[in-house]
């Protein structure tokens, strides 16, 4: 089902409630917008100061990893817990997709040559899965195959076969970026150059939402709902669920990345502000 269209109307709410900030560089005056939490949500920080964070990944144990997006070796994975930030690996080039399973991270570089990378979690060591195009979303599909997006203009979806082969499951994609599989294997994807969320199932390829501003990473809620994050400034936090989409947050600076917690809680990479922001419900 394709929600409605005529979203984008709607975002000039973010643009509320204005903070101006002054450039000590240039002496220019920036409006940047204010966090516009939706009815019923509330937002928190749970890290700052986190330059360039992308993509989120939560251990059962309460282990927070993240991304930083940076580049020419300056990039890293971190680890964080209880307010303490410490770098887990270093010297990547611009990581960017991040995906934990059992005792292992894989990365995607966002460059080029990008490689997937499989990082063992009780150590550091490092094995080169596959060197691709501007590697970004990543998931695992039911086999235990990864499955990769390439955000380029003519991007694919491939499969990373077991043996070290790839295989294209879609091309022609136009700069696909976060994907998601849900337990039945059907495929979400964020197709950022066409502002749609596309889901691919039995080869069959149909639009899920449209009429979005650069949605970029994508996850599914333990209730099924699909969680969505516009990477513009302003952006929005969005949740999608039987037909409905809702803003949960706008007004965010350039939000990318999605992990859930216990009792409900989201967190969410806010790049722009180079934060974690920790969201939950608003109690009645």
């Amino acid at each position: 089902m394709t929600a409605a269209t005529g979203q984008r109307a709607r975002r000039a709410a973010a643009w509320l409630l204005p903070l101006v900030w002054f450039s000590a560089h240039a002496g220019s005056v920036e409006t940047v917008p204010a966090i516009q939490p939706g009815k019923g949500w509330r937002f928190g920080v749970f890290q700052a100061n986190l330059t360039e964070v992308d993509n989120l990944a939560l251990a059962p144990d309460g282990m927070m990893y993240a991304t930083q997006e940076l580049a020419r070796g300056a990039g890293r994975v971190v680890r964080i817990q209880q307010g303490r930030v410490e770098a887990f690996v270093s010297e990547l080039n611009r990581p960017d997709g991040l995906l934990l399973r059992g005792k292992h991270l894989y990365v995607t570089e966002e460059v080029s040559e990008g490689r997937v990378l499989k990082i063992e979690i009780g150590g550091s060591k490092q094995q080169v899965l596959a060197t691709l195009h501007n590697p970004e979303g990543i998931d695992v599909l039911r086999n235990g195959d990864l499955v990769v997006a390439e955000d380029s203009v003519n991007g694919r979806l491939v499969q990373l076969h077991k043996n070290g082969t790839v295989e294209t499951i879609i091309a022609g994609l136009n700069r696909p970026e976060g994907i998601a599989v849900t337990k039945d294997g059907a495929i979400y994807i964020a197709e950022t150059g066409t502002g749609r969320v596309l889901v691919y199932k039995n080869g069959t390829l149909n639009t899920v939402v449209d009429d979005l501003d650069e949605p970029d990473q994508i996850e599914i809620a333990p209730d099924g709902a699909l969680w969505i994050t516009e990477d513009t400034k302003p952006g929005r936090l969005l949740r999608f669920k039987d037909g409905a989409l809702e803003t949960v947050m706008a007004g965010l600076l350039a939000p990318q990345g999605i992990a859930f917690g216990p009792n409900g809680t989201v967190y969410v990479a806010e790049q722009g502000r180079h934060r974690i922001l920790s969201i939950t419900r608003v109690e009645n």
